[in-house]
């Protein structure tokens, strides 16, 4: 069956709070949590007092790391469903993992101890509701991670006595029938029986009985059954263990997550290029590399885009095989058809439109015209790398990139050398499928060009003499929430103080924002990078922080909000304001994310996230919010809570 696109699987009408849970569970079950909650919101809307649909869009934002909006939601799940023990003590073991997520993120942190015991009192209590062996075995777990080890044994050795009877069942079935020895016991589900198992591995674990948990880790992992993101967990938590019981870090190989897959390639020759790379004829040979290498993978997810030649010759193998495929566009579709698909020759039209129509997701970059910028390419390939990044770090696994490649082939802003080259700089070794040995020789030395060399037969639109090239920048938009209500005995000295501390903040940062204007509250700054952006965002609002806003009138409440967006925008001199200034659609994005984002926040759009997670950066924790509506009717768009590590 072809995967629907992941925004109309999120239309789907849901008949009841029940409907609206399976299919939050499903989105989590694939690994896309993102989705999860999309799914949440939308059913919410109907259903605001269903304790479980509560419950699941907790679970749904937990997993995606937005760990203020989970705790929110169990605060209103615990509430809907007073009595309901079963329920009670499911939204007490996830307030417990949103603490021990937390720990998870930063183990060395001071208030790291308090942390653990915050969730090991949640695991506790949920644990003393039902026996409930999953919360018993992480409270034993964070009991470890405190140095309680008696406890930590007490507690474990009870829950595997607790699990013994079910997992002889569970045997004893498995003996009976098929020989399958991780069948589930009877009336147990698969689901069910993987949780089983994990937990009495970790149990084993804590006991220091390592052959056992090596069992029950493979055994788990079979029922998992394709569950990605019950795998992450089981993953992330082998992590937590492996600081106080290194014997964890082993069962790791036992539990394999998804490959997370962004893919780049040379697209084929035009027929008059003077040095082959990719020739037309080469296509069966990479068919069959690609075929080959893709065989070695495990559930993989691909990120790339769809040009002709290597990205469509990946795109149909990893559909062949059920992959999920997510493509990224650089511009306007008619306008990447004619650089990037129609210069391969015919043949490549009814496959790009082939992939297109089976792909998981699609994401546009831009939605704006090629006009000759190949400074887009570069922002499309920073996406499909960031967004692969974003999605590893969800699924406790690291990326990899493939490489269809000559690396003899001369470079250009961004192809496939250049997405080869920052990789290798900034996360580690990608994966090469070399033209060079497929053509059965080394290529001479850099010749031609890189993204356009199939593309050079077909002019792009004529760039005006006037109009500037555009370049990548990151922009942050912000306001002070409650300014509109400010009287003019406080304005003054509101201004002068919102002037001052924007004014120490530029003065004291190591990188100087590109631009900075201010009308009023507002406040709009380009920066040359993310990672700019968004140390300058952050501490802002902590500057902002500092202030008693009530001496000027206004609520305690009172903060400044900020949002960031990154994208390609034109630079072009002002003579209102004597100086160059920055414009264009993604200026327009930029300013339609802050008026959605609660005051002491920092909202980024997913290209910021994306962008910033290429990089490879560890400073930045990137929490989704979800697909939400931006300001003045600017459509929709995924967006990330951004706050520090």
């Amino acid at each position: 069956m072809e995967n629907p696109p992941a925004d109309a699987a999120r239309d789907a009408p849901c008949g009841s709070p029940g409907d609206a849970c399976a299919r939050i569970r499903g989105h989590l079950a694939q690994g896309a949590p993102w989705s999860g909650c999309d799914a949440f919101r939308d059913a919410v809307a109907r259903y605001p007092a269903d304790a479980e649909l509560l419950y699941c869009g907790a679970l749904a934002h937990a997993r995606a790391g937005a760990t203020g909006e989970a705790h929110a939601l169990l605060d209103r799940a615990r509430a809907a469903a007073p009595g309901a023990a079963a329920l009670l003590s499911d939204i007490l073991s996830l307030s417990g993992r949103l603490w021990k997520d937390r720990l998870h993120r930063a183990p060395d942190a001071s208030d790291a101890a308090t942390i653990a015991r915050h969730g090991r009192d949640q695991y506790l209590a949920a644990w003393a509701l039902l026996r409930d062996p999953y919360p018993g075995v992480n409270a034993a777990t964070l009991s470890m991670l405190l140095g309680d080890r008696a406890a930590a044994r007490d507690l474990a050795q009870s829950v595997a006595a607790d699990l013994a009877p079910k997992l002889a069942a569970t045997s004893a079935a498995a003996a009976a029938g098929c020989g399958a020895t991780t069948a589930p016991g009877p009336g147990a589900t698969a689901a069910a029986a993987c949780w089983d198992q994990a937990t009495a591995g970790e149990a084993a674990l804590l006991l220091g009985r390592h052959d056992e948990a090596r069992q029950r880790y493979a055994a788990a992992h079979a029922l998992a059954a394709g569950d990605a993101g019950s795998v992450a967990t089981m993953r992330r938590q082998l992590v937590l263990l492996a600081r106080v019981v290194p014997e964890a870090a082993a069962m790791l190989p036992l539990v394999p997550a998804a490959d997370v897959v962004a893919f780049t390639g040379h697209m084929i020759d035009a027929p008059d290029r003077a040095t082959p790379r990719f020739p037309a004829a080469l296509v069966p040979a990479v068919e069959a590399a690609v075929r080959e290498r893709l065989a070695r993978m495990h559930r993989p997810v691909f990120y790339g885009s769809a040009a002709c030649g290597a990205d469509l010759i990946v795109i149909e193998a990893a559909l062949a095989q059920g992959a999920e495929v997510n493509v990224v566009l650089p511009f306007d579709r008619d306008d990447f058809v004619r650089t990037s698909v129609e210069g391969g020759g015919a043949d490549w039209m009814p496959r790009f439109d082939a992939a297109l129509s089976r792909a998981t997701r699609i994401v546009h970059a831009t939605e704006e015209r090629y006009l000759g910028d190949d400074v887009l390419f570069e922002h499309a390939a920073l996406l499909v790398e960031g967004l692969a990044q974003l999605r590893a770090s969800q699924l406790q696994t690291s990326p990899r990139l493939l490489c269809v490649i000559d690396e003899s082939a001369a470079g250009h802003v961004g192809g496939t050398l250049s997405a080869f080259e920052r990789w290798t700089r900034c996360i580690g070794a990608p994966e090469v499928l070399d033209l060079a040995a497929l053509r059965g020789g080394a290529a001479s030395g850099r010749t031609g060009t890189e993204v356009g060399e199939a593309v050079s037969r077909v002019p792009s639109p004529a760039r005006a003499s006037t109009t500037p090239p555009r370049t990548l920048k990151s922009m942050l938009f912000a306001d002070f929430a409650g300014y509109s209500k400010l009287h003019d005995g406080s304005a003054a000295l509101f201004q002068a103080d919102f002037w001052a501390i924007v004014a120490r903040r530029i003065e004291s940062s190591a990188v100087k924002p590109l631009f900075a204007n201010t009308w009023g509250d507002g406040l709009y700054l380009v920066f040359g990078s993310p990672h700019d952006a968004a140390s300058f965002a952050l501490r802002l609002v902590d500057d902002f922080r500092e202030i008693d806003w009530t001496a000027h009138g206004l609520p305690a409440s009172s903060q400044i909000r900020i949002g960031v967006h990154t994208g390609p925008v034109f630079c072009g001199f002002d003579p209102i304001i004597g100086r160059d200034n920055y414009f264009g659609s993604g200026v327009t994005r930029a300013a339609r994310i802050e008026p959605i984002t609660p005051p002491g926040t920092v909202y980024a759009s997913e290209a910021f996230a994306a962008t910033l997670a290429a990089s490879g950066q560890r400073e930045f924790v990137l929490e989704y919010v979800g697909q939400v509506a931006l300001a003045k009717g600017y459509g929709e768009s995924r967006v990330y809570r951004l706050a520090v590590r």
